[in-house]
């Protein structure tokens, strides 16, 4: 939370790179081939502040700490409910 920024190795922006995609991406083949599994997926308050900048998702253009945590977290809430 509230890191400077950076990239992962796959060029997302770090926040949302570590809090959305990698884990459940890493081990979905695994989840699928052990049915009946579940993913559990933590977030926080935060995800009410942040809003999803489809034009923008890795902040390329404008970085901002505390936006880049929300927009992580909102996208956690929507990958939850797009799984559930």
């Amino acid at each position: 939370m509230d890191c400077p920024k950076s990239l992962t190795k796959d060029g997302f922006e770090m926040q949302i790179g570590v809090n959305h995609f990698l884990l459940t991406n890493l081990l979905i083949d695994v989840l699928r081939s052990s049915a009946p599994s579940r993913i559990i997926i933590l977030s926080s308050l935060a995800h009410r502040f942040g809003s999803i900048n489809v034009v923008d998702l890795n902040s390329r253009n404008s970085y901002d700490r505390s936006r880049a945590y929300c927009q992580s977290k909102l996208a956690n809430i929507l990958f939850a409910r797009e799984f559930a």
